[in-house]
């Protein structure tokens, strides 16, 4: 008998919750009659998470896999590998933060079964992230949609066919923006509604420069905003310049005024940033795609561990 369902768990910092969550989850398992697998990655945590998850490990009744990555490469490329290796023929994500309940996996199985989906989002109601990073979520929307595509679906709960993986890179390497595949593959996508948990434990693993740093990656390499924004500012200035240059050509054709100064010193830093600023946008996409072309985007695992039981 295959595997119906993978569960995928990227982890990082979850040494005070991985023990709960993989007691919740080999209790709900044990009540289903279809064969489920676990598939941890550990993301490279500094703290103890490996050390607990390897020791928990014995006490799992179902086939797993876990899979350490040699440095933190962020939880979508953990997520991504996670899926390669997964066997299933449905495959899951879940946190690792107790904010998910284990048991929602499997109101989202029943549901794309029942709609026959290729892809189905846990929703939430109301979330129990901090309200800034909320804030900040929305704003990437706003961007993302600017490219007529909208991710307001978009969570970490998630269940799909494996078919859905097809654009998923053959070889291990970063992943900045996951569900950009996935809804790139998936034909028919739904929701559905599940509780989001308040963190009881701990802090999330994302500060805000990671936040920020996650946000610029999926802006430069999964939309073209910055370059609309850089095309449109550049006429737009250069419109207003016309008109200045303009009325400066006509003072002096007129009434034989001296050009200032002023006006030329500000008018040469101002375009200059605005090149400068430009170039560096450019600059930045060529970076990413020869870090691509050179295969430097490439992800280390340094330990596999699995059991089919």
């Amino acid at each position: 008998m295959g595997i119906t369902l993978s569960i995928i768990i990227p982890i990082y910092r979850s040494e005070a919750t991985i023990p709960e969550l993989i007691q919740q989850l080999n209790s709900w398992i044990k009540e289903l009659n279809y064969k489920v697998e676990l598939v941890l990655v550990n993301d490279n945590s500094p703290d103890q998470s490996e050390k607990i998850i390897l020791s928990s490990l014995d006490s799992l009744h179902i086939p797993y896999q876990y899979i350490s990555l040699a440095k933190n490469y962020g939880q979508h490329t953990a997520t991504a590998i996670g899926m390669k290796y997964s066997k299933g023929d449905y495959v899951a994500t879940i946190d690792d933060d107790l904010q998910h309940d284990p048991e929602d996996i499997g109101l989202l199985y029943k549901h794309i079964l029942q709609t026959n989906s290729d892809l189905v989002y846990g929703s939430y109601g109301v979330k129990k992230h901090a309200k800034l990073r909320n804030i900040g979520t929305l704003l990437l929307q706003w961007i993302l949609r600017r490219e007529g595509r909208s991710f307001s679906m978009v969570t970490s709960l998630r269940i799909m066919k494996r078919q859905v993986l097809q654009l998923l890179p053959n070889q291990a390497q970063k992943v900045f923006f996951l569900d950009d595949m996935l809804l790139m593959s998936a034909n028919r996508v739904d929701t559905i509604a599940v509780n989001h948990k308040e963190r009881k434990i701990g802090k999330s693993g994302y500060s805000w420069f990671k936040l920020i740093n996650m946000a610029l990656s999926i802006i430069l390499l999964h939309s073209s905003f910055p370059l609309r924004l850089i095309s449109r500012a550049g006429l737009f200035i250069s419109i207003i310049f016309f008109f200045v240059g303009s009325y400066y050509i006509y003072k002096k054709l007129m009434y034989d005024a001296v050009l200032g100064f002023t006006s030329i010193i500000v008018s040469i830093f101002f375009s200059t940033g605005l090149i400068l600023f430009s170039l560096g946008i450019i600059g930045e996409y060529i970076r990413r795609m020869w870090e691509h072309l050179q295969r430097l985007d490439g992800v280390i695992i340094e330990k596999e561990i699995s059991n089919d039981n």
